[in-house]
C-alpha cells in the first residue's frame, strides 16, 4: 500500500497552490511538472513539494494519516481537480503502483502518478549564514526594484538580483543595460552578526513575493554554497544562486549632474501616462522631456497624432530636452515611495537619477533610467 491520507479540502489548496509555482510549465522529465507528495511515519504532516532544478517550494500541513508513503502527481491536474471538489473530506490513496484514488462525497477520481523516485534531489535545506527580516518590507523591497532585473540571458548574472547584507542593513540592487533600481534599508536586519552578498534570479524573486504576507512576521533567510532558502512559518521556498561577479552598479551612477528638479511624483506618472497614449508602440518612439524654466513639457508623437502634458517643477540648472522609454520612466516612478522626488540630469546623453528630495534616516532608494535618442 502506499500514500494514503484524509484531509480537508483547505488544507490540500494551502499545501498545494504555493507548491505548484515551483513545478516546471513544460519539461521534458516529467517529475519537473509534477509535485511530490510525501507523508512519514512518525507524525501526521504531510509535505508537498514542486521544484524545476532552478527553483522549488516545499510546503507541510497537518492531515489524518492512514499509510506513509510518497508518489509525485501533475501538478496541473491535481491543483485543478481539488479546487473543483466541494468543501468536505477528501480521501487520497495511493497503490503500489503509484495509482492514486481521490475521493469526496459522491466524487471518485483516479490518477496515474509517478514513483517518488524519480523526484529530483532536493538540496539542503538549512545553512551557516542566516539572518531575518520581516515579511512585509522583504516583499516592498523586491517589487520596488524586481522591474529592473534583465530579462536577457546575455549575461547571466543580470537576470538576477544582487543583494548586500551587512549587520543590520540590507542593499537590493537591479538593472539591466538601460535602467537601474536600488534599495536601501537600514535597522531591519535581525539575528546577523556578518557581511555577506549573493545574487538571486529574478524569476525565483518573484514567486517569493506571492508567497509573502503584508506583515511584520518573521522571513528567515539561509544559505548554502549554492542555494539561498527562504522559510515562511511552514513553507519553504529555495532558489539555487547565481554565479559570477555582480557588476560594480555604484560607476553607472552619475556624480556630475548639474539639472536639479523637484516634482510631484504623482503628477509626473500621471503626465507620462497620458503622453504615452500617443507613443506608437510599433515604431518605437521616445517619450520627449522638455526641461524648461518652471515647466517640464512631457510629449508623445506618433505618425497619426501627438501629445503634450504640461506640470510645474522647481528647477536649479539649465534648461534640456531628453527622451525616454514610457514604460521604463512609468516603472521607476510607480517604485518611488514619495510624494515630491528628485530628478538629477546632466544632457541630453546622460541618464536621469530619480531618488527621495530627502533621505530617511532607516533608508533611501535610487532609480536611474538611460535615455532614448529624440528624432528631430
Amino acid at each position: 500500500m502506499g500514500i494514503s491520507f484524509l484531509s480537508d479540502k483547505k488544507t490540500l489548496l494551502e499545501l498545494i497552490q504555493p507548491a505548484m509555482t515551483a513545478a516546471s510549465s513544460k519539461s521534458t522529465l516529467p517529475a519537473l511538472e509534477g509535485l511530490l507528495f510525501e507523508l512519514g511515519e512518525s507524525e501526521p504532516v504531510l509535505t508537498v513539494c514542486g521544484y524545476d532544478l532552478e527553483k522549488g517550494v516545499k510546503t507541510r500541513g497537518t492531515v489524518i494519516p492512514k499509510s506513509p508513503g510518497a508518489v509525485i502527481l501533475k501538478a496541473q491536474k491535481i491543483a485543478s481537480l481539488i479546487r473543483m471538489l466541494p468543501d468536505c473530506d477528501i480521501t487520497f490513496e495511493a497503490d503500489d503502483r503509484n495509482t492514486v484514488r481521490i475521493s469526496a462525497g459522491p466524487n471518485d477520481f483516479t490518477l496515474h502518478g509517478l514513483t517518488a523516485e524519480a523526484f529530483p534531489s532536493i538540496p539542503d535545506l538549512g545553512g551557516e549564514n542566516a539572518f531575518c527580516i520581516s515579511q512585509s518590507l522583504m516583499k516592498e523591497i523586491i517589487n520596488s526594484t524586481c522591474f529592473a532585473v534583465s530579462q536577457a540571458d546575455a549575461r547571466p548574472i543580470l537576470t538576477g538580483e544582487f543583494f548586500r547584507v551587512e549587520n543590520r542593513s540590507i542593499t537590493a540592487v537591479a538593472l539591466d543595460n538601460f535602467r537601474l533600481a536600488l534599495r536601501e534599508e537600514r535597522e531591519c536586519i535581525f539575528d546577523n552578526e556578518n557581511a555577506f552578498s549573493f545574487v538571486v534570479p529574478g524569476k525565483s524573486l518573484l514567486e517569493l513575493s506571492r508567497l509573502l504576507r503584508d506583515t511584520d512576521d518573521m522571513l528567515r533567510v539561509e544559505f548554502t554554497a549554492k542555494y539561498v532558502i527562504f522559510k515562511l512559518d511552514d513553507m519553504v521556498l529555495f532558489s539555487r544562486l547565481l554565479e559570477g561577479e555582480y557588476l560594480d552598479y555604484k560607476r553607472a551612477i552619475s556624480t556630475q549632474n548639474k539639472i536639479f528638479v523637484k516634482i510631484s511624483r504623482q503628477e509626473f506618472e500621471d503626465a507620462v501616462a497620458r503622453a504615452a497614449l500617443m507613443v506608437d508602440e510599433k515604431s518605437k518612439m521616445p517619450l520627449s522631456c522638455r526641461f524648461e524654466g518652471d515647466t517640464l513639457h512631457v510629449a508623445g508623437a506618433a505618425h497619426d497624432g501627438n501629445g503634450n502634458v504640461m506640470l510645474k517643477i522647481e528647477k536649479e540648472g539649465e534648461d534640456l530636452r531628453i527622451g525616454f522609454n514610457h514604460r521604463y520612466l512609468l516603472d521607476a516612478l510607480r517604485a518611488c515611495k514619495d510624494d515630491e522626488i528628485k530628478i538629477s540630469l546632466s544632457t541630453a546623453f546622460g541618464s536621469m537619477v530619480i531618488q527621495p528630495v530627502t533621505p530617511s534616516d532607516t533608508g533611501t532608494y535610487l532609480y536611474l533610467v538611460l535615455p532614448v535618442k529624440l528624432r528631430d
